[in-house]
């Protein structure tokens, strides 16, 4: 990655309370749980995924997902009390149209709608590493904080073998490393953009999880931070970013720690 390594600081020790939820069914009978994470799967191939905030003040982040990989999954809000709002997750195969009707981008001012992501998420990793490994919400949010446009994504998880495998085929190197950034031609525009010509982003980003686990403890940082300083450093490189100036690696230390500070984490290179 060529990052300066950060001073050493010791790392936070507050601790994180998990939220409790209520699960009530339909005779009325009520279930206490604690969880991090609550996947309603609807049995179609729609799910809502729950994500509680890990810090007080965090935000609940709901998202739609669907089965089918090429599939976009959609979330419609309606507002039905002032302490009431009503959920719904579609599933479009074609997100030109909706309910029959053309979706009406272009009319939108610049900046209205953000960048379409189609993310897939790889785990090439087994116990511990598996177990340590971040979770697909929370790279997805790390993913489009740093999105700048359309793309279509692969974040890929490996462990220390094949993280040196691809450091030494691709870049001469004979040690596993702890993001590679593989980018590709641009490809064709994501359904339901207007087509104004520009194509989409693609490419992969690889974290070796052990070396990630390790230097998050070398450096006193939380892995969760380091995870997303990671995925939002190689997400800039894979948009064309780079540090081989010092020039250029002040622009990318400054956006990445824009970019992290608005996702809530400490300045990386503080």
């Amino acid at each position: 990655m060529g990052n300066k390594p950060a001073a050493a600081r010791p790392a936070a020790t507050a601790t994180v309370k998990q939220p409790k939820f209520v699960a009530i069914d339909a005779d009325g009978k009520a279930t206490r749980l604690k969880a991090e994470r609550l996947e309603i799967d609807f049995g179609d191939g729609r799910k809502l995924l729950l994500a509680f905030p890990e810090r007080a003040w965090g935000d609940l982040e709901i998202e739609a997902d669907a089965d089918d990989e090429a599939a976009v999954p959609m979330l419609s809000l309606q507002p039905g009390a002032c302490n009431l709002m009503t959920v719904r997750v579609d599933v479009h195969h074609d997100m030109a149209f909706v309910d029959d009707e053309p979706i009406e981008l272009a009319g939108l001012p610049e900046g209205v709608h953000p960048p379409v992501l189609k993310l897939a998420v790889q785990r090439a990793v087994e116990g511990e590493d598996k177990a340590n490994a971040p979770k697909k919400n929370h790279i997805r949010r790390w993913v489009q904080a740093a999105l700048q446009q359309d793309a279509e994504v692969t974040v890929r998880l490996v462990g220390a073998e094949e993280g040196r495998a691809l450091n030494r085929d691709y870049r001469g190197k004979d040690y596993a490393t702890n993001v590679l950034t593989f980018a590709y031609d641009e490809g064709e525009d994501l359904p339901g953009l207007p087509e104004d010509g520009a194509a989409v982003l693609s490419g992969d980003l690889v974290l070796c999880v052990p070396v990630v686990m390790r230097e998050a403890a070398e450096q006193g940082k939380t892995p969760e931070a380091h995870f997303a300083h990671l995925v939002v450093h190689g997400m800039l490189h894979l948009q064309g970013h780079d540090h081989e100036t010092e020039a250029e690696a002040a622009e990318m230390e400054g956006l990445e720690t824009g970019i992290l500070r608005g996702l809530g984490y400490a300045d990386p290179y503080a």
